[in-house]
């Protein structure tokens, strides 16, 4: 048996990320593959099992020997202490799957899940960007937009796991349609996904090298100097600036970190929401309190970080 290794994994849309951390935190194994289509409970279970497989053979032990425990993390609605999975718009799970109880079927040990952006705040107060904070607030703008929050030095879920859903903050524009079923969520108008098809309506995609908008190529077209580009990110900056805004003034952290494929490597972008937030925010929350905003900088590895930090007692599950 593996007693003093640790698997962790990150199940996204498009790939899955497995780690085996020993208990000293280094790593002595990492892997990342595509998930499987369809994105099948069972399939990702036999690509996860695939990975341990292989981590075991490369660290030197019996490739089916078990970890002392598995952490996953995934994009979806979920209640952490039973492993059901409501929703995963990602994995296009749109019914509620047992994922918990199956893993520990499968893998005979024990299992912790938990929501990406929860287990990314983890990870980036316990290593990462916040190390030292108490009272973080952690926000991944991408494709969409998530959050997770860790208040007075522990993960706050909520009552049934849902807080932290800062993309779903409202009202943000006017007249779109956002995946939750509700209406111009911050997500619709600031997101990565958003910037695009702001842009989408104002040029033909036909006209664009590579046939297709992207948030890259609007960035792409600001620095070089087109203002309509530049219009577009600057409305998504001050959307986003206003809804971390109301998430200083109601929950007052000290730190708040910032990831995902739009603000990653784009240091302007970020300075901008930063003094968006500063301007909007009550003062005191920004004055009193020295409130920090960096960008992360455990990605993409924060979730599973997050999982080990959890499943090693590092904070409170």
């Amino acid at each position: 048996m593996n007693n003093q290794i640790y698997c962790v994994v990150d199940i996204g849309g498009s790939k899955i990320l497995l780690l085996l951390i020993d208990e000293s935190g280094n790593v002595v194994y990492r892997n990342k593959t595509a998930t499987p289509k369809p994105e099948e409970p069972s399939e990702i279970i036999q690509t996860i099992s695939t990975l341990l497989r292989k981590g075991n053979v490369e660290y030197g032990i019996n490739s089916d020997s078990k970890p002392k425990g598995i952490g996953v993390c995934i994009a979806g609605f979920l209640y952490h202490k039973s492993g059901l999975v409501y929703q995963s718009p990602n994995l296009h799970w749109n019914s509620p799957v047992p994922f918990g109880d199956m893993l520990k079927k499968a893998f005979k040990c024990s299992v912790f899940i938990e929501n990406d952006a929860n287990a990314a705040v983890v990870g980036e107060a316990v290593y990462g960007a916040a190390k030292g904070h108490y009272d973080v607030i952690y926000v991944t703008i991408s494709t969409g937009i998530g959050g997770g929050l860790f208040l007075n030095g522990r993960l706050y879920r909520g009552y049934s796991g849902f807080a932290g859903e800062i993309g779903h903050t409202k009202p943000f524009g006017e007249g779109r349609t956002c995946k939750c079923g509700g209406y111009d969520c911050l997500e619709i108008w600031a997101s990565g996904s958003a910037i695009a098809r702001s842009a989408g309506v104002l040029w033909d995609e036909t006209e664009v090298e590579g046939g297709k908008i992207t948030t890259s190529w609007v960035f792409e077209q600001a620095e070089a100097g087109n203002t309509i580009a530049q219009s577009i990110i600057d409305r998504a900056i001050e959307s986003t600036g206003s809804g971390l805004a109301n998430l200083v003034n109601l929950f007052n952290p000290s730190c708040l970190v910032v990831g995902g494929g739009v603000a990653g490597g784009r240091s302007n972008y970020l300075k901008k929401v930063a003094t968006r937030i500063k301007e909007e925010a009550i003062k005191p929350s920004v004055e009193i309190t020295p409130l920090k905003v960096f960008p992360a900088q455990l990605e993409p590895e924060a979730g599973v970080w997050g999982m080990y930090a959890l499943l090693t007692d590092r904070v409170v599950k």
